[in-house]
């Protein structure tokens, strides 16, 4: 398991309050249906993941569908410019 499927893992089971291991969680889960994150807590999930990968998510570039399953976010997720470089083109 990459290391940012398994930070995605724990912020999930963290925000969402699960009481199984983040572990657990399948990596083609779909963060909206088999998670069920409302908005706040969608939110919550990422701006802990832009704290936690040192990342600055570029929204422009996330779609919906990269929601659909851990492992297709955190391959987006990997492309996403460090925090500390500066804003978008």
């Amino acid at each position: 398991m990459s290391t940012t499927i398994a930070v995605i893992k724990e912020v999930l089971a963290s925000v969402k309050g699960l009481d199984a291991p983040a572990a657990s969680i399948a990596d083609d889960a779909d963060i909206a249906a088999d998670i069920g994150l409302d908005s706040i807590q969608m939110l919550q999930f990422m701006l802990e993941l832009e704290a936690r990968l040192g990342i600055r998510i570029d929204f422009d570039r996330l779609d919906f569908d990269h929601l659909r399953a851990i492992d297709v976010l955190a391959g987006v997720l990997d492309t996403m410019p460090a925090a500390d470089e500066g804003p978008p083109p």
